[in-house]
């Protein structure tokens, strides 16, 4: 509340208030020549943002270098994981609501490469090979390869010899 009120005393005292309405152009602030104002023996000054940039959002064509050297095409993959986004969103219910074991194996292969692809996004963000080296970012992700083999495995192995994928979260459901 104390704090209110000074600024408010200052901005009536400043007159600064009434000349925030000059530095708006064009939605951004720019810094006039002179803001200081003098009163009765009191300077006040105003702080005012600093300019802001010109920055485009137009789409980029090239990537680093060094991804460009690996032959990785991102777009396509970033294409990919949002099909099968849109896949499994339709895969779910179905799954769910005829529960056979081909729906099953469809719905466990679909998760398991959507959890995958999440998985692995986050090792190679965070392993990067300028902090961990060259052997430990390939070891992390071979890891989540395997990770990624076994879960499918045991997923596909649950559904064969148990209940299934849909009729466990069903029972579970009920407890």
């Amino acid at each position: 509340m104390a704090a209110l009120l000074t600024l408010r005393a200052l901005s009536k005292n400043c007159s600064v208030s009434s000349r925030f309405g000059a530095l708006r152009l064009n939605g951004l602030y720019r810094a006039p020549a002179a803001l200081s104002v003098a009163t009765t023996q009191r300077t006040c000054q105003a702080v005012v943002p600093y300019q802001a940039k010109h920055f485009s959002v137009s789409p980029v064509t090239k990537g680093a270098p060094e991804i460009e050297q690996a032959g990785h095409d991102h777009v396509l993959h970033w294409t990919a994981e949002r099909i099968l986004s849109v896949i499994l969103m339709g895969a779910i219910p179905v799954a769910a609501v005829w529960p056979t074991p081909s729906a099953e194996y469809f719905l466990a292969l679909t998760m398991t490469v959507h959890s995958h692809w999440g998985i692995e996004a986050i090792v190679v963000d965070y392993v990067r090979p300028s902090i961990f080296g060259k052997v430990i970012p390939k070891l992390a992700v071979g890891a989540v390869y395997a990770l990624s083999f076994f879960t499918l495995g045991g997923l596909c192995y649950f559904i064969y010899t148990d209940v299934g994928i849909i009729n466990a979260v069903k029972l579970l459901w009920k407890l």
